[in-house]
């Protein structure tokens, strides 16, 4: 087997914030992993929040390169011998997509999934003044669920301009851990008598344990929290929802093992994902199949049309083309 990397540069049709600054693109880092004719496909988004660079990303993966090469290392082995950490994640969807085209099977035999040919995925709004918010919003009346950014300088009032326009749809909110408790104990109440079902990670994880003050006016969701099945015990009893995202979990294999363990212990499933082509938003898809709470509407932001790779309507997720991944 030859192994293969490189960045690439995906870029948003505008700039989007967040809690933590504003996104205009962001390098991520394609895996090839060649046997014969065979060539199998993964990507990772590596994020500076998380103390990753693509150029590390680089490092970690040709570190273990020549140990995949010389079949020392398979897709289990992986899980041991890298951290959950975006190296690690393309590298595993790669093995995926190269075992799949290897035994002439869809990923979905391999994992033992049905493929629905469709996914219901939100439409996000980032952090804009109230009156942005609200003519956004105006524009998503098909959406079957709206993911609003919080953490700015108006968060209630643009809640209420969501409302305004939105007073139905389905509607959680994400903070990437722009709040203190303090915070969030004040508008939790308001939040829900504005029917917002959930809140993603309002603290800093490393917060996590003030949540023990929290006074559950709406349940709560992990995101920079969760990671892997290591977090679980740490996550019980404070968070309601766990995000699964590939970038942090390492891969597919790792997402479905914590997928099955949430589940069995309790907690809701959400499933998201960092920036990246639908060479990211593929795997994505299959952990997708699993969840309650679907957030990934990448493929509407990315300027080039060829980034977006999975299509969505507005509304739905379409299943991927076997072409592009498993």
């Amino acid at each position: 087997m030859q192994i293969s990397a490189r960045k690439k540069h995906i870029a948003l049709s505008q700039p989007f914030r967040v809690a933590f600054g504003t996104i205009a693109g962001l390098d991520v880092v394609e895996v090839e992993v060649r046997d014969g004719d065979v060539v199998g496909r993964g990507e990772c988004c590596p994020m500076d929040i998380y103390g990753q660079t693509a150029d590390a990303t680089l490092a970690e993966i040709s570190a273990v390169a020549s140990r995949i090469e010389n079949g020392a290392l398979d897709r289990l082995g992986l899980q041991h011998a890298m951290p959950a950490r975006s190296a690690r994640n393309a590298l595993d969807c790669a093995l995926w997509d190269l075992e799949a085209k290897r035994s002439g099977r869809s990923v979905w035999d391999v994992a033992g999934f049905a493929a629905p040919e469709t996914i219901a995925s939100d439409v996000t709004i980032g952090i804009m003044s109230p009156g942005e918010t609200a003519k956004f919003a105006a524009t998503l009346g098909d959406a079957p669920m709206i993911k609003l950014k919080l953490g700015g300088e108006a968060d209630l009032e643009c809640l209420a301009a969501v409302r305004s326009v939105l007073p139905d749809v389905p509607l959680f909110v994400d903070v990437n851990a722009g709040w203190t408790i303090e915070r969030l104990n004040a508008f939790a109440p308001r939040l829900a008598e504005a029917g917002v079902f959930m809140i993603e990670q309002p603290l800093a994880a490393e917060e996590d344990h003030l949540l023990d003050g929290y006074n559950r006016a709406v349940p709560l969701c992990a995101d920079e929290s969760c990671h892997d099945r290591s977090d679980l015990d740490r996550l019980a009893g404070r968070y309601d929802y766990v995000n699964i995202k590939l970038d942090k979990t390492g891969g597919l294999t790792e997402a479905l093992a914590l997928a099955e363990t949430a589940r069995s212990r309790g907690f809701r499933l959400m499933v998201g994902c960092m920036l990246g082509s639908g060479l990211a938003i593929a795997p994505a898809f299959v952990v997708a199949s699993l969840c309650e709470v679907v957030d990934l509407d990448v493929p509407l932001i990315v300027r080039n049309p060829a980034d977006a790779g999975v299509r969505h309507d507005g509304r739905r997720l379409h299943r991927f083309a076997a072409e592009l991944w498993g």
